[in-house]
């Protein structure tokens, strides 16, 4: 082969270290989309058995180089094409020419990262599984564990901690579910579609198919091509509402833990004072939530990814173009980071402690029971709730101003106000003393989704219902992965056996 006259930046920039990092993860799976390809191959009888077993035997080879970590691809040919020079110098040039028969770069770097992102989204599928797991095992300690709830970030009305961290837990679940899909979506076969428009070899896609364990052909070769990078935007898709969610949970917390609300502290493993990292180096008081501040950058920096990689597929014509190479780093990026923010968050609840104590202090002086107050009172005269709202209100405003508790309030107060409308409500003191106690009125709210705490055992199980299901798939996927990877190379080596009778 006549040597490249390529400029050495030229060469750096379009194989560029990036690049190859990325592309260096992947070699495991390029050598099994290889041996697929090889047995097909000789299946259909396009090459004889003994080129195939001497494929399959330097393919061997380099699986056992890259696993003891001597396999490094050469910047002057890529991935791909370092994988088919070591082929060629095991195999020899008559076997090993073999090779990339009926293949193309194109459908060869298609399915290498197909293969590779479907164990990458199962990993995350884990770790946000583990997450959920932990919130949902918060939850049932904090059953009536009341804290004020917020809207407009002003005191609104009272909820459970539990409560609370249900609503992390089944937004993470929607996440996942999309992940789910767009896994589902793209588990699809592109082998076979050479550099976009097939081949007159009689090759067999539903036996490379089945063989990497997908679940269909992608049937239309220029279609296949074309997309790549459309798998990563729906892993990306689906990791930008992951990282939504985990952005919302820091930024919660990060609130929680100032002095002023106090309603939870962080453990000593995930933030601790006189520490050199989340200590500060003047003032000793000091417990910083880094971790948490890093997760909540989480979310623009996801969502930028995703608009870049949705930038590049907007501009490419169909077929292959090197552009969509770039999504690479961008989708490692993705994974990386939200998988990091993930297990953090897990270990941050793992040793996180509710200041009870504060919570209910907090609820009884913010004056957010005063709906609770407003649907007693409604209740038990039968007064539209709207005239309640207005006469409660006045009572509320004027106590605000005058600095006095929610919990002082008398029936006297709401009479007097009640009477401007013509209107005598017949409540006693004693029934307002129990109303604004904060844990029996989260206790009310019986309804589907409410924070009593029978009702909140039945979210629990439904949660956990939910957890089973999605941790049964990913095992069932996993074992399938293993299990057609461990089948590939039976059928390989069959053809080496069979080469040598």
């Amino acid at each position: 082969m006549k040597k490249s006259n390529l400029s050495q930046k030229v060469k750096n920039f379009i194989v560029s270290p990036a690049q190859m990092g990325i592309d260096h993860k992947m070699v495991p799976y390029d050598i099994w989309g290889t041996v697929s390809h090889v047995v097909m191959l000789y299946k259909t009888k396009i090459i004889e058995k003994e080129i195939a077993a001497e494929i399959i035997k330097a393919l061997i080879s380099i699986d056992h180089e890259y696993k003891e970590g001597n396999f490094q691809i050469d910047p002057e040919k890529g991935a791909q094409l370092t994988l088919e020079s070591k082929i060629v110098e095991k195999a020899g040039i008559t076997a090993g020419s073999s090779a990339h028969t009926a293949r193309s770069r194109n459908d060869q770097v298609m399915v290498t990262e197909i293969l590779y992102l479907k164990e990458e989204v199962l990993e995350i599928l884990e770790s946000t599984e583990r997450l959920v797991q932990m919130l949902v095992k918060k939850a049932e300690i904090h059953l009536s564990t009341v804290i004020p709830g917020y809207t407009h970030m002003q005191p609104a009305k009272p909820t459970t901690f539990a409560h609370l961290l249900l609503s992390y837990a089944g937004s993470l679940l929607s996440g996942v579910e999309n992940l789910k899909h767009t896994y589902q979506h793209y588990n699809q076969n592109p082998l076979g579609s050479v550099e976009s428009y097939g081949t007159s070899w009689p090759i067999d896609r539903e036996f490379t198919t089945n063989l990497l364990g997908f679940t269909k052909v992608w049937e239309l070769p220029l279609e296949a091509i074309s997309n790549r990078g459309f798998f990563q935007l729906g892993i990306l898709s689906a990791l930008n509402h992951v990282a939504i969610v985990a952005s919302k949970i820091a930024t919660d917390l990060l609130l929680y833990t100032t002095f002023e609300y106090g309603i939870v502290t962080l453990g000593d493993d995930t933030a601790k004072r006189l520490h050199p990292i989340t200590g500060s180096s003047v003032m000793a008081q000091k417990k910083n939530p880094d971790v948490l501040e890093l997760v909540r950058s989480l979310a623009p920096q996801i969502a930028g990814f995703y608009q870049i990689v949705s930038g590049i597929l907007s501009k490419l014509p169909s077929g292959y173009n090197r552009d969509s190479r770039e999504i690479k780093e961008y989708i490692d990026l993705g994974i990386n980071k939200t998988i990091g923010s993930i297990e953090i968050l897990t270990s941050v609840f793992s040793s996180l402690k509710v200041n009870e104590e504060k919570a209910l202090k907090l609820v009884k002086e913010n004056y957010s029971l005063t709906t609770d107050l407003a649907d007693f009172l409604s209740q038990k005269s039968k007064i539209p709730y709207r005239l309640i709202y207005k006469i409660v209100g006045q009572v509320v405003d004027k106590f605000i101003q005058d600095n006095k508790l929610l919990s002082e309030i008398s029936v006297k107060d709401i009479n007097s106000v009640a009477k401007t409308y013509s209107l005598e409500l017949v409540v006693s003191d004693e029934e307002l003393i129990e109303v604004l106690e904060p844990v029996k009125a989260t206790q009310k709210r019986k309804h589907i989704g409410g924070t009593n705490a029978s009702i909140t055992k039945t979210m629990i199980e439904n949660k956990s219902i939910e957890m089973k299901n999605i941790s049964k798939w990913v095992f069932l996927e996993k074992e399938n992965i293993e299990k057609v990877k461990q089948n590939t190379w039976v059928e390989a080596k069959k053809i080496v056996k069979k080469a040598e009778l």
